[in-house]
């Protein structure tokens, strides 16, 4: 009995400390499963947000694209008008193209033509000189013959409007070749900007690509969870509060991110847009006919006219191209900014990566304890089963070698005193016996359904077992499943604690009816041995018609 008690008591010890075990797992795995849904509903968030970054770069590199467009439209257009004025001109029949490349050969028609005029004047002022020496009646004066103060002033006049025209015209050559400086070096900037472009769109390339390999890896981790959480809550706190701090550090970096962007759009905003430039062009293109009809009129104007608009639009060109390289330096800043803020956020997402694979070892070492642990429970039943099948052995064989060594005794002393006392006895000792074996009989059937239950128990934990390896396989599905195994582990549980409680509620039954039966037995001993007191002597003996007839029944 005491060993049975023993027995019993520490399968109870083992079968509570499994049971809270199996919850503490229960409740650690539910934590983990709740903290890895936050986590990604996290990241999903973080991701979307990043999604408006493709659309803002690709708008940024249509309006640099807009406005590189615009200014080489604007600088054709500034080209064709220059060649269409240089045409208008008299005189002028080289090709624009060879104009343009070469400024100073416009000036050699107009040399041409005023050494032609030069020429001419001292012809005629000779011929009128011979004619008055000779003495001869003139001829007929068909055109009037000009006074030498006349050409005098005339030559004068020309001169100076040569030197005008000479001075201009080096002027317009100065500030062609000051438009094409200007026009080279907007080209390279340009250039340069449209290769920080490129840079940025490379990292922006490169970051979409390890946010895909970060979201498969979150994928693997997923579908790597196990299904028994980490018993080790320090750590399990640590890691929350590092990877919720990550994500807080993510969060602010991509707010930094979004804010430069913001600051990229409206500086892009501010630049010079085709409406303005257009309009501005219109104007030079006014202003450079207005001068074309003044200077066929007035020589003297056109000069003045031809310095205003060309100082007004150098002023223009110097105040856009100004406005143009300030707005390209901001943006050149403001893409170191962003190229940094992605070399950053791309050190902290390996850094975080590195984390996710601690944890994937963390969680792989917890799977071994608690496969270890299993194994040990497994073992510690099977051990429990086979020492308490050992013992209830032992014990029946003790009680019945005890019962019987007690019958041979009594009937030995029996059967030396009286045999008729015996006879008389025999009957109720007979139906004490069958008692004992009908009490005996149901604790052996109360026996056979305690092993038939530790059977069920151990084929049921095989299965869990067998469920568990399972589970273990089949662990690469998705998170959301983890729920519904972990009810199923519930239902498991309160089952096996059912089974475990009608165990128990069985163990006390064979144990009350084992007392009662003994309790009975040992009566029965003292009422016989109160009789055999009483009945001392060979007789004659006073036999009680109680007895008689029960023992004839």
């Amino acid at each position: 009995n005491e060993d049975i008690r023993v027995a019993i008591i520490q399968i109870f010890n083992v079968v509570r400390a499994t049971d809270d075990k199996l919850e503490r797992h229960e409740y650690r795995g539910r934590a983990v499963s709740e903290q890895l849904k936050k986590g990604m509903l996290n990241i999903d968030k973080r991701i979307k947000m990043l999604d408006p970054l493709k659309g803002t770069v690709s708008r940024l590199d249509e309006r640099l694209a807009a406005v590189e467009t615009i200014l080489m439209q604007k600088d054709e257009r500034e080209r064709i008008q220059l060649q269409k004025n240089l045409r208008r001109r008299p005189g002028h029949t080289e090709e624009p193209a060879r104009i343009i490349c070469r400024p100073s050969s416009c000036l050699d028609p107009l040399h041409w033509a005023l050494r032609i005029e030069i020429h001419h004047q001292p012809m005629q002022i000779y011929r009128v000189e011979r004619v008055l020496a000779s003495n001869e009646p003139p001829a007929e004066i068909k055109e009037p013959v000009m006074s030498k103060k006349d050409f005098e002033k005339m030559e004068r006049e020309v001169l100076s409007k040569m030197d005008r025209v000479a001075s201009t015209i080096g002027n317009m050559e100065n500030e062609l070749f000051n438009i094409r400086d200007e026009n080279k070096n907007i080209k390279d900037i340009h250039s340069k900007s449209s290769e920080n472009m490129e840079k940025v769109k490379r990292q922006l390339d490169t970051s979409e690509q390890l946010l895909a390999k970060y979201e498969n890896k979150l994928a693997e981790y997923n579908n790597k969870i196990p299904e028994i959480p980490v018993p080790n809550y320090k750590e399990q706190d640590e890691w929350r509060n590092n990877f919720l701090r990550l994500l807080e550090s993510q969060k602010s970096q991509v707010k930094e991110i979004l804010s430069d962007v913001k600051m990229v759009k409206d500086s892009l905003q501010t630049l010079p847009q085709k409406e303005d430039i257009e309009s501005a062009q219109n104007t030079t293109t006014q202003k450079l006919e207005e001068m074309k009809q003044e200077s066929a009129l007035l020589p003297e104007t056109t000069v003045n006219l031809l310095k205003q608009p060309y100082g007004e639009m150098r002023e223009n060109l110097d105040t856009k191209h100004n406005e143009t390289l300030k707005n390209i330096n901001v943006l050149f800043d403001i893409m170191l900014g962003l190229s940094e803020g992605f070399s950053n956020s791309y050190e902290k997402i390996v850094s975080e990566i590195q984390g996710l694979s601690k944890l994937e070892q963390v969680m792989v070492q917890t799977a071994d304890s608690v496969l270890d642990t299993k194994r040990r429970v497994e073992y510690g039943v099977h051990q429990i089963i086979a020492e308490v099948s050992n013992q209830v052995k032992e014990s029946a064989k003790d009680v019945t070698q005890a019962v019987n060594d007690r019958f041979d005794s009594f009937e030995i002393s029996l059967l030396d005193d009286e045999t008729g006392a015996l006879t008389n006895l025999s009957s109720k000792l007979g139906e004490d016996i069958d008692q004992v074996w009908r009490q005996m009989g149901v604790m052996h059937q109360q026996m056979s359904v305690s092993t038939d239950t530790l059977n069920n128990l151990q084929d049921q934990t095989n299965t869990y077992v067998n469920g568990t390896i399972k589970v273990m396989d089949n662990m690469k599905g998705k998170v959301g499943q983890i729920t519904g195994k972990m009810t199923e582990v519930d239902d498991n549980l309160n089952y096996l604690l059912g089974r475990l409680s009608l165990v128990t509620q069985e163990f006390n039954r064979i144990k009350s009816g084992l007392g009662a039966a003994l309790n009975e037995i040992r009566d029965s001993f003292h009422a016989v041995q109160d009789k055999i007191k009483e009945t001392k002597g060979n007789g004659p003996h006073k036999i009680e018609s109680s007895e008689v007839d029960s023992s004839r029944k």
